[in-house]
């Protein structure tokens, strides 16, 4: 056969297959062999193929090309309406000649290994002309890869054809309507969170097979809860599962009881995070915080203090983590103060671990004014802390300005006094304490400092008030002087009337002169 019209049969094959490949899947009522026209050719299968045994050398009366085309389709059998099995159909082309007697075609997969051996009786007539061999019952599953090899019998060195087929999956409209295991069901759902039940319904799924039911966690495979059930055949398509929690991993998991059934996966609480967050332990002897994620989920991690309100949380420097599953924080103080804080791109969320159940270990206090300020710890255990004159640029917000170490080395009370200029006092200046022999430590803040010049700072708004009520004040005491001198001032006018009466004057002298004596 002249070169031109080898290539020419090349193209028009591979043509064939690119129109092939849009088509609709073929559907065959039985599979077998078939040959070219009038060649008379018997398969049998075999176990096993010899294609590592050792090959022939060519003979120089052989052509150059024997085996021109391999070609590979998928092919549907089906015994029912809906119940089909998927078959490859292998074509390869075959130039005859006296020192081949036949083919062998094997398909492999992952899991089997399928042979064929093909032999030809009274071919001589067919001698140098190219022809057809066709086999469709190498049995494939859907998106399974087959490598089909097909080679000449004897076993001629580098005499051989191999390609590689993917089987359709079943987003193919005539395999996922048509092969079992490509029907998975459809799931929907109700929720009692009163309860904590889910009750689940199933459709559209094959009838004459039981179908199984369970709750799991998707990690990278849907992890078993323990939770499941069997929908028997002619038994109500729903059944009730309780849960524990909702958590955005929960899904809902249903497939036929038959092998390698494929999976339908409902995950309905993808938002469901606040259980996430709840995950919280501590361990008194390590002094260790952890965080245990139910389920996979990008998360940055940190510990903050709460503030007196319980409104902002600040974050504590250098304990920044991102975390996908776990989190651990080691030399921790379980302070009530101290929280942890959850952001993802849904929100942040903020847990205090021990906020209940939990006293300080210590506390700080102050007295005094800011020149002569009394610091005063009080401590549970040996402690070192550190303090910090801040100025408060914003809610639960400090800017440190100047800090210094105090070590409290016994339980009790310790107190230091410090000397802070005084030109320093402001409202924004606070005072933040801390300790420094843990890792993680909150800081009490106090703030509103006594200053000794708050009265000559006093800002001239208040000075009127003040210089009316002292203005009030000296005039109410002018009067009551001046109504006192009047009161106790000689009368004499008054006098001479009171003298026509010898016995009224004579009595008010008795008692003048008693006062006088006492």
């Amino acid at each position: 056969m002249s070169s031109w019209t080898s290539t020419r049969l090349n193209y028009l094959l591979t043509l064939g297959l690119l129109i092939a490949g849009c088509q609709a899947i073929e559907y065959i009522a039985k599979c077998g062999l078939r040959c070219s026209q009038g060649l008379q050719c018997k398969s049998k299968n075999i176990t096993f193929s010899n294609h590592y045994s050792r090959c022939r050398k060519q003979p120089s009366s052989m052509p150059s090309k024997i085996l021109e085309d391999l070609n590979i389709f998928t092919v549907l059998k089906c015994i029912k309406e809906k119940q089909c099995s998927m078959f490859l159909n292998v074509k390869g082309t075959l130039t005859l000649n006296e020192h081949i007697r036949g083919v062998e075609i094997c398909s492999a997969s992952v899991d089997t290994l399928q042979c064929l051996t093909v032999k030809f009786n009274k071919y001589q007539k067919f001698i140098t002309q190219p022809v057809l061999i066709e086999y469709n019952c190498f049995k494939t599953s859907i998106a399974e890869y087959n490598s089909v090899m097909i080679k000449t019998i004897p076993h001629y060195c580098d005499v051989l054809l191999m390609q590689e087929h993917r089987g359709e999956d079943c987003t193919d409209k005539d395999v996922g309507q048509n092969i079992p295991s490509c029907r998975v069901g459809k799931l929907d759902y109700d929720i009692d969170k009163s309860t904590k039940r889910l009750s689940v319904r199933v459709y559209d799924f094959l009838e004459n097979y039981a179908y199984h039911v369970r709750l799991c966690l998707k990690w990278f495979v849907c992890e078993d809860l323990g939770t499941s059930s069997l929908i028997a055949i002619g038994d109500p398509k729903n059944v009730t599962l309780p849960y524990s929690q909702l958590l955005p991993c929960l899904c809902i998991e249903g497939w036929s009881a038959l092998p390698d059934a494929r999976r339908s996966q409902l995950c309905p609480f993808t938002n469901y995070t606040e259980e996430l967050w709840n995950g919280l332990t501590y361990n008194h002897n390590l002094q260790e915080l952890s965080w245990k994620s139910s389920c996979p989920i990008d998360v940055d991690v940190n510990l903050c203090w709460m503030s007196e309100s319980n409104e902002d949380c600040t974050d504590l420097q250098d304990s920044f983590h991102k975390g996908q599953h776990k989190v651990t924080y080691s030399r921790i103080e379980p302070h009530p103060k101290l929280c942890v804080k959850f952001t993802s791109d849904k929100g942040f969320w903020v847990r205090c671990p021990f906020a209940s159940g939990y006293l300080p270990a210590w506390n700080m206090s102050t007295a005094g004014q800011l020149d002569n300020l009394q610091l005063t710890f009080v401590t549970q255990g040996k402690a070192e802390f550190k303090t910090a004159l801040c100025n408060r640029t914003g809610p639960n917000k400090c800017e440190p300005i100047k800090e210094l170490i105090i070590t409290a080395r016994t339980m009790g009370v310790y107190s230091a006094v410090f000397n802070f200029p005084s030109e320093q006092c402001d409202s924004d200046i606070c005072v933040q304490g801390w300790r420094t022999d843990i890792e993680y430590s909150v800081r009490i803040q106090i703030c509103d400092m006594i200053c000794k010049e708050n009265f000559t700072r006093a800002s001239p708004q208040f000075l009127w008030p003040m210089a009316i009520t002292a203005i009030l004040l000296i005039m109410v005491t002018l009067v009551i002087i001046t109504g006192y001198i009047l009161f106790t001032a000689p009368q004499k006018p008054y006098r001479k009337v009171f003298l026509h009466s010898s016995q009224f004057s004579t009595s008010m002298d008795a008692e003048v002169k008693g006062i006088s004596r006492f």
